[in-house]
């Protein structure tokens, strides 16, 4: 299995490109931290990981008191992520549209607005948009030994939309 570039990386990139601020709301150390939308920028979601056009906007990373990360990740129909695995597990909240998400070896299923997914730790899956429908997901993944995602091979045009 081949690691490629993890969503921390993306943002990593982001964060020297002055893509990526949090700027503190009040006095430095009061303890709120406001991180303005128009101070995060979203970037196009890297070919290695992801099939099709994404965009994926950081919210947050990991600081002192947290462990976890997360992203706004927009895909157009046809969209998805690659097979991957969460060290720590990884919640998705899905937004706006619709989707398909699917565990190695299990059957393709629905996710729409509203709905909440939650994925063990190491377990091989993969996202995205259905074949007609737009979809906006909340990426939430903790980290272990500093990653909070293992990539794995492209999800196959075959595997995408079995029987066609």
């Amino acid at each position: 299995m081949k690691k490629m570039m993890s969503l921390a990386a993306v943002v990593a990139a982001a964060v020297p490109l002055g893509l990526w601020k949090a700027s503190p709301s009040s006095a430095e150390g009061a303890g709120v931290e406001v991180s303005r939308s128009d101070e995060r920028s979203a970037v196009p979601g890297p070919e290695t990981t992801f099939t099709g056009d994404v965009s994926v906007k950081p919210l947050f990373e990991p600081n002192a008191s947290r462990n976890f990360s997360s992203a706004e990740v927009s895909f157009t129909p046809c969209a998805r992520t690659a097979w991957h695995t969460h060290p720590a597990g990884q919640t998705l909240i899905v937004t706006s549209g619709s989707g398909w998400v699917q565990e190695w070896g299990g059957p393709r299923q629905n996710i729409s607005a509203g709905d909440v997914i939650w994925t063990d730790p190491d377990v091989k899956h993969w996202h995205g948009a259905t074949a007609e429908t737009a979809m906006t997901h909340i990426a939430i993944q903790g980290f272990v030994d500093g990653r909070p995602v293992d990539w794995m091979e492209h999800v196959s045009d075959a595997q995408y939309r079995p029987g066609q």
